[in-house]
């Protein structure tokens, strides 16, 4: 229904702290950043004092065997808090138990060696990260601390230096020391939050580094996903090619005998030529309409013509359900990572129309740093398998094979996030 979809709106660009300490410094110290960067140091800490206390107790309930697995929590917390300075969350890395039991599950996690990478990051935020974190915590919070015993000391001072009808007294030296004291509290304000920021930025690379998937899990995941992949494609020839057997050929060859037909009848019948011949162009309308969504279903126009934001926002007016669009690509991306993102979205909108009974949609996108980064929410019962056919499987093989990523979080209840990371430059 018209005027029922909200209108495409821009959001702003997104960048992470990464970016902001190469932009204007003033620009960096008066926006979150500082604050975001002293909160991630702050919960380094807090992860620091778990691992101390946890590491040990999971040593002894798990009888050192299950001590890896028992450290996966705080590995996946660890993966999560990222967001804070800006950047995508650390994609899982284990991969599927190679059978079912608990035996198939320590061989296949105790043979990866993220497993390990795991357990020897979580010993270091329990031991040297925690003081570099509790060093870096204490220089960024130095000058409210400088600033607090000042105020202490003049509170300790009496009556006398709080009483505004004897504050001639005070002596000028010390008025110009508190000044000179104050001045130079606010000198150390940007090195020490640059300091801070840069300490975040070291402790986030190295848990990327070392809690990420290593080179060999990725390029078996990537074979498997590329073989399932070229399957993929071999279905979607065959359908491709039964469609146009059984849908468009059938219609020409029809359209072909029409027009023969009405050929023999000019002469002889001519209100009968009309006839066949306005059934021909019936006929011709069809078949063009039956080739245009053909096409469509292999790559949309307006995808090709006019963009990402464009092709998702004609999606939407097309959906049975009132779907927000809501991108920031500001400039086109190549072809293979457009298409990847549109065809993820189209699926998701689908899903969602299909089986989530949900009343509204939302398409969130942006480039954040050298990533694509497109979420589908929606208000529906959640339960989302891929396992169970949805679609979602092929997708995510076709995600894999640009090195990107497809994760879907739909709890019993709803909502359902279907979010897609891909690289820019795939």
């Amino acid at each position: 229904m018209p005027g029922r979809r909200a209108a495409p709106r821009v959001m702003a660009m997104s960048v992470t702290v990464r970016d902001a300490l190469r932009g204007a410094p003033l620009r960096f110290l008066a926006s979150a950043w500082p604050l975001r960067t002293a909160a991630y140091t702050l919960s380094s800490v807090a992860v620091g004092l778990a691992a101390l206390v946890w590491l040990p107790a999971a040593m002894v309930l798990g009888a050192l065997v299950m001590t890896p697995l028992l450290a996966g929590p705080l590995a996946a917390v660890e993966r999560r808090r990222p967001a804070l300075l800006g950047g995508p969350a650390v994609p899982y890395p284990h991969r599927r138990p190679d059978g079912p039991g608990l035996t198939a599950l320590l061989r296949t996690r105790y043979g990866e060696a993220v497993t390990w990478r795991e357990l020897a990051y979580l010993v270091l935020c329990g031991s040297v990260l925690l003081v570099v974190n509790l060093v870096a915590l204490v220089i960024g919070l130095l000058p409210s601390l400088l600033f607090l015993s000042g105020v202490t000391s003049v509170l300790e001072a009496g009556p006398a230096a709080r009483d505004p009808l004897v504050t001639a007294a005070v002596p000028a030296s010390d008025v110009f020391m508190g000044v000179g004291a104050a001045l130079a509290i606010l000198a150390t304000v940007p090195v020490l939050s640059y300091a801070t920021a840069i300490a975040a930025v070291g402790h986030e690379t190295l848990a990327r580094m070392l809690l990420s998937a290593d080179d060999q899990a990725r390029i078996l995941t990537l074979t498997r996903s590329r073989a399932r992949l070229i399957d993929a494609f071999e279905v979607e020839r065959r359908r491709i090619e039964r469609d146009l057997h059984d849908g468009a050929q059938q219609r020409l060859l029809k359209l072909g005998m029409t027009l023969v037909s009405a050929q023999m009848e000019v002469d002889r019948d001519p209100a009968a030529a009309k006839s066949l011949l306005h059934q021909a162009t019936d006929e011709a309308r069809s078949a063009l309409t039956e080739l245009r969504d053909l096409v469509r279903g292999i790559h949309p126009r307006v995808l090709a013509d006019l963009g990402l934001p464009a092709a998702v926002t004609d999606l939407a007016d097309r959906s049975p359900l009132p779907v927000t669009v809501r991108l920031d690509v500001p400039r086109r991306l190549s072809s293979a990572v457009e298409s990847a993102a549109y065809f993820v979205v189209a699926e998701a909108l689908a899903n969602v129309a299909k089986h989530a009974a949900a009343t509204r949609a939302r398409v969130l996108g942006r480039v954040l740093g050298s990533s694509l980064l497109v979420e589908i929410h929606d208000d529906g019962v959640g339960g989302a398998d891929p396992a169970r056919g949805t679609g979602l499987t092929g997708l995510a093989d076709r995600v894999a094979a640009l090195d990107g990523t497809l994760t879907l979080s739909s709890p019993p209840g709803g909502p359902t996030i279907l979010r897609l990371e891909l690289p820019c430059s795939a």
